[in-house]
């Protein structure tokens, strides 16, 4: 009986003990996540701030500048007949009494009349009109060929006479080459002074001359004297026989020329061939010579003869084709 007592004993003993164990250690468990559900919190709901919303003008306004003239004082306007106080506006304490206008007609203007004032001995105010600057355009400057630089070179007056050989020798010369002669002769009227005067002749069979004494220059003469020069194969016969350029620059040294410009070929026809003693009798009296070839050698006979009777005149040779004579 004792043993069975002693038993239960024990085993109510154990059984406590575990429960108390078992106890223990699911409160240690559960009171970190007691604690940490017990933080205290404040919720404060966040107001969403308000947006005002601006709708832009549809077009842009216009700003008008406000202007006041500081020249003049400000005014105040005055309630009262009392003289104005640091305040500014001061209350009437009466009202001021009506004055009638003297003048019966309420046509008439209230206020100053018009009146003339006269200064005398005031100085004229002259009106200035400005003009826009315009840049002036520079004139184109003409190109001038050697034989326009050599009549310009000569001082005072000049008695020109154009000569031009279209003899038998000059029967093959081609068309554009003596076309270019002639252009160059056409041009240099276009150059001549009205002091200066001028003439034109051609021989082959028979010595052509344009007119009787010195043309003088004007813009008429001008454009008609080119036109002859522009046609004056036309003016030639060449039936029969020739003259040469040193017969024909005698007929013209009776004319008393200051410049004879010499279109040849150089070769002498009334002759066996070129004779240089012969060039000084018939250059004189033609003034200088201003002597013209083209399609030939600078030791071409004939330019041989061209270049001597430039020499002689004091004048100047021009082979076209070839530029400046050695």
């Amino acid at each position: 009986m004792k043993s069975k007592s002693s038993k239960a004993l024990l085993i109510s003993v154990l059984f406590h003990a575990g429960v108390g164990v078992l106890g223990l250690f699911f409160w240690f468990s559960t009171n970190p996540q007691r604690n940490a559900d017990a933080i205290n919190a404040l919720f404060v709901i966040e107001e969403k701030p308000k947006v005002r919303r601006v709708t832009p003008p549809k077009r842009t306004r216009v700003r008008h500048r406000r202007t006041r003239d500081v020249s003049q004082p400000r005014l105040k306007v005055l309630t009262s007949n009392q003289p104005a106080s640091t305040r500014g506006v001061v209350s009437a304490a009466e009202p001021a009494p009506f004055q009638p206008f003297d003048t019966k007609d309420v046509g008439e203007p209230v206020g100053p009349t018009a009146t003339n004032i006269e200064f005398d001995d005031t100085p004229r105010v002259q009106r200035v009109i400005e003009r826009p600057f315009k840049k002036e355009k520079k004139a184109k400057t003409r190109f001038k060929s050697r034989l326009v630089r050599f009549i310009e070179a000569q001082e005072g007056p000049q008695r020109i006479v154009y000569c031009i050989d279209l003899s038998t020798s000059m029967q093959n010369l081609p068309p554009h080459k003596l076309k270019r002669i002639i252009d160059l002769m056409r041009n240099s009227l276009t150059f001549l002074e009205p002091h200066d005067s001028f003439n034109i002749m051609a021989f082959s069979t028979e010595l052509i001359v344009y007119r009787e004494g010195f043309v003088p220059v004007t813009e008429q003469t001008v454009a008609a004297s080119s036109n002859y020069l522009a046609d004056i194969q036309s003016q030639i016969h060449t039936k029969g026989t020739d003259h040469d350029m040193l017969s024909a620059l005698t007929e013209i040294s009776k004319t008393v020329p200051t410049l004879v410009v010499l279109f040849s070929d150089g070769i002498p026809t009334t002759i066996a061939g070129p004779d240089l003693t012969l060039v000084g009798e018939h250059a004189a009296g033609n003034g200088r010579i201003f002597a013209m070839g083209v399609g030939m050698a600078p030791n071409f006979p004939g330019a041989v003869m061209l270049r001597r009777l430039a020499t002689v005149s004091e004048g100047d040779l021009w082979l076209v084709d070839r530029g400046r004579s050695r």
